[in-house]
């Protein structure tokens, strides 16, 4: 769950990290240039907040977890791990889709983070958004926002809440960054499909103004699970406006799930994001 390499380096457990594969620019450009006109990349489709979502109905209610960690040469260090749960509820008198976190770091004293956020169901709009920290020097911090069409606003009713007199102006309504991951699931991922999207992300305050950013499908490659199976995937790129590619996600072809993500750091050491099987207790939970 912006800005947009790295989100906000904080002293506490969000420090966010936005995924980074880099490529050359140039070999890029090379590629595109010796590749035939009939596969070239298509102008990426404008996705709207409030339009209605081709592939929504693949958003089910469910526990997916994810284990972060960084590889430089043959050493691996974890990082912490995701939780992210979607339920359908009633809210208000309507039905929302919702959106429950919560990462466990692995560092000593240990630091948590506890987040949810409300959508409106088939168009992915964001509602609300809160995250309560559990510090590492101790304490917790709430944070709490309200997306609306031309701003993104503190919550002040929110008790607690840190944020409650933030405001920073948005040219569109914007997506919630923090779930890009599932909002890309519930697009009509194909060959050659491209995405623009509206997004700001709560935890950038007013560092990083919403923007629009463009999504890619740069092709077909499997990922091989730890049984041998070979798992058909859409991979996704996004250069997040630098120009160079920046973060690379894998999501299965028939679920459109996230299986990986991952990234080439500053440092040569390579991030990565890797969704892990599901527990007893998350399917006797269904």
């Amino acid at each position: 769950m912006g800005n947009i390499m790295q989100r906000m380096l904080r002293a506490k457990l969000k420090s966010g990290v936005r995924f980074s594969n880099y490529r050359s620019t140039l070999l890029w450009l090379c590629l595109c240039a010796a590749a035939p006109a009939a596969i070239a990349q298509q102008p990426a489709a404008v996705v709207k907040v409030g339009d209605a979502l081709q592939r929504f109905n693949l958003l089910r209610p469910g526990v997916h977890r994810y284990l972060r960690y960084n590889v430089k040469g043959d050493q691996r260090s974890a990082i912490d791990i995701w939780s992210r749960t979607i339920s359908f509820e009633e809210r208000e008198g309507s039905k929302v889709m919702h959106i429950s976190q919560h990462w466990d770091e692995v560092s000593n004293p240990v630091a948590m983070l506890d987040a949810d956020a409300y959508f409106e169901t088939g168009t992915f709009r964001p509602l609300t958004s809160i995250e309560k920290d559990v510090l590492r020097a101790g304490g917790t911090e709430i944070d709490g926002f309200r997306f609306l069409p031309d701003k993104i606003v503190g919550m002040k009713d929110l008790e607690g809440n840190a944020s409650k007199d933030f405001s920073i102006a948005s040219p569109e309504p914007a997506f919630n960054f923090i779930y890009d991951m599932e909002l890309l699931q519930a697009l009509p991922l194909d060959n050659n499909y491209a995405a623009s999207i509206e997004f700001y992300d709560p935890d950038t305050g007013d560092k990083q103004p919403p923007a629009r950013y463009v999504f890619k499908v740069a092709g077909s490659e499997a990922i091989v699970d730890a049984t041998g199976r070979s798992i058909d995937c859409w991979k996704v790129t996004a250069d997040y406006n630098t120009g160079v590619v920046r973060s690379t996600f894998w999501y299965d072809k028939t679920s459109q799930v996230l299986l990986r993500e991952e990234a080439k750091r500053k440092d040569g050491s390579v991030l990565v994001k890797m969704l892990l099987n599901t527990e007893a207790a998350d399917r006797a939970a269904l």
